[in-house]
């Protein structure tokens, strides 16, 4: 029957049943101890050493980024990463294994790829350096180890992975730098090519519209009022003239000589002199309206229509004068004269073909300044159309040569990190400790599997004796039959005698399987570490 077998009686303690049980139990604690520690320490001494090598590289980086912070993307983390990727590659790893014979068991008895995740998982990169504000890590160094079973090769292996970081990332940061300059080549000659379209177009554009550009329009108002006040002071000097001629003329038909003074000469009546006088008047007006108003404004518009429709006036009145004074001249050798023989004073007739020459010249001018007038406003009539042209143009010229400088700008960064990569100025790997032969290896922890074997096994040893103590139902003491039963025990007899020849044999017996048990047990776990690898890595990294 089960009882509690640490429970103290009332006249007894713990330690003598402790011992009792130790008595009565030692040899199958004994034999269970020590399968469990024969076991332990041959598995610990059977496991295969694994050597570990380590080198470690810094980021070195020249030139501080303060002053030049080179244009070549990606962070320090992501390139390690890519550069881990290349060298875990099929076609690096064979080369890398082929190269130092590594694996030769593994490879004779599995299969490529297995002996690839060996591999990778044999190399191991860690990045070190300060922590940053942020909480992120700034990466300054960072080392690379190699576990191998040969203690020969895994420095060499490690040195090898190591040097290839460092071409690896000298080549990477060239070839981007390259990459990029030429990229942005290519991209500044198409950028140079549209913004010399762009110029092109504004300037074929500025060329055929001369004057009528947003910005010609002040100079345009400006010469526009000028013109209006050379007319102004045109018809008022002809005002003048014609003045001067009629003043000669009263002279000349007091004195007779009308008809001698006119001949082959233009005449102005009075009704010429009226219509240069409110034809003056308008100007005027229109002056001063343009100093207040725009070109476009409605009392500007309707003084200019009114102007022009009194200089046509002018000028039909003009016409019609000059034929009838043709007709005059004509029919005036025949009609009487007084004192025909009578010549012309020369002075009087020199002043007479001045003034009409004056006369002519004036017209003419006012002629010429009219149609230059006319060309302006029409100028600045066409201004709003010619202001959205000139936006579009020049927009388009603006962005392409924004383009150019930003790409030019990039360009230049860019020459400039190619010489700062080709001349290895810029952020480089350095191997500042090269990987060693390692003194021992670095796995499997040997003592530290037999303290765990040793703990193992006493514990093993007690669960075992309790266990088999548990299950039995002898009495081993009167105590134990007084505990069992209300009968009084009167005596205790202890065993007299030798002992017998049956328990003796099933104590060799016992002994013996024990023992065997041991042996199997110690061969089993021996068998299970010999040469395994996989399982080295799995209890020690």
């Amino acid at each position: 029957m089960a009882r509690d077998l640490l429970s103290a009686a009332a006249d007894d303690s713990l330690a003598p049943r402790v011992m009792g049980i130790v008595r009565r139990r030692g040899l199958l604690m004994a034999a269970v101890f020590a399968m469990i520690l024969v076991s332990a320490a041959a598995f610990a001494l059977r496991l295969p050493n694994l050597y570990r090598a380590t080198a470690l590289v810094l980021v070195e980086r020249s030139i501080s980024e303060s002053i030049v912070r080179a244009p070549v993307s990606g962070e320090l983390e992501s390139r390690l990463y890519v550069i881990k990727q290349e060298i875990l590659s099929r076609d690096r790893l064979i080369g890398l294994i082929e190269r130092f014979d590594l694996y030769p068991d593994l490879r004779r008895r599995a299969g490529q790829q297995d002996v690839l995740t060996r591999a990778r998982n044999d190399i191991i990169v860690q990045p070190a350096g300060p922590e940053q504000v942020s909480g992120r890590t700034k990466t300054v160094s960072f080392t690379l180890s190699y576990t191998s079973d040969r203690r020969e090769t895994v420095a060499d292996v490690t040195n090898a992975v190591a040097a290839f970081y460092v071409q690896q990332n000298d080549r990477m940061r060239s070839e981007e730098a390259i990459r990029t300059t030429q990229f942005l080549r290519d991209q500044l000659a198409e950028a140079r090519s549209q913004l010399d379209r762009r110029e092109g177009a504004v300037r074929e554009y500025t060329t055929r519209y001369t004057g009528e550009l947003p910005q010609h329009v002040g100079v345009n108002l400006a010469t526009l009022e000028r013109l209006n006040t050379q007319l102004r002071l045109n018809g008022e000097q002809q005002i003048r003239i014609i003045e001067q001629r009629d003043t000669l003329f009263d002279a000349l038909r007091e004195t007779g000589l009308l008809a001698r003074a006119t001949t082959g000469n233009a005449d102005v009546s009075p009704e010429s002199l009226e219509r240069l006088r409110q034809i003056d008047e308008q100007r005027q007006k229109l002056s001063q309206a343009e100093t207040q108003f725009t070109a476009r404004h409605p009392d500007v518009l309707r003084l200019r229509e009114q102007l022009a429709a009194m200089e046509r006036e002018r000028d039909q009145a003009d016409a019609v004068e000059q034929r009838t004074r043709a007709a005059a001249d004509l029919a005036a050798p025949a009609a009487p004269i007084a004192d025909p023989a009578a010549p012309m004073p020369p002075l009087r007739r020199r002043t007479m073909e001045g003034l009409d020459a004056e006369l002519a010249r004036l017209r003419q001018d006012e002629a010429g300044v009219r149609r230059t007038i006319a060309a302006l406003e029409q100028r600045l009539a066409s201004g709003p159309q010619r202001q959205q042209e000139y936006e579009a143009v020049t927009r388009d010229y603006a962005a392409a040569r924004d383009l150019h400088d930003s790409v030019l700008k990039r360009y230049g960064d860019a020459q400039f990190t190619e010489r700062l990569e080709t001349d290895r100025a810029g952020e480089r790997f350095r191997i500042l400790d090269a990987a060693l032969p390692p003194e021992g290896p670095a796995a499997p922890n040997r003592m530290r599997l037999l303290l765990m074997g040793l703990l193992l096994a006493g514990a093993a040893a007690a669960a075992a004796a309790l266990a088999r103590e548990q299950v039995d139902t002898a009495f081993h003491s009167v105590d134990d039959v007084r505990a069992f039963t209300t009968v009084p025990v009167l005596i205790s007899i202890p065993p007299i005698g030798p002992t017998p020849i049956r328990r003796r044999v099933t104590v060799a017996l016992a002994t013996m399987g024990a023992l065997a048990a041991i042996a199997l047990a110690g061969m089993t776990a021996a068998y299970v570490a010999g040469g395994n690898e996989t399982l080295v890595r799995l209890i020690a990294f």
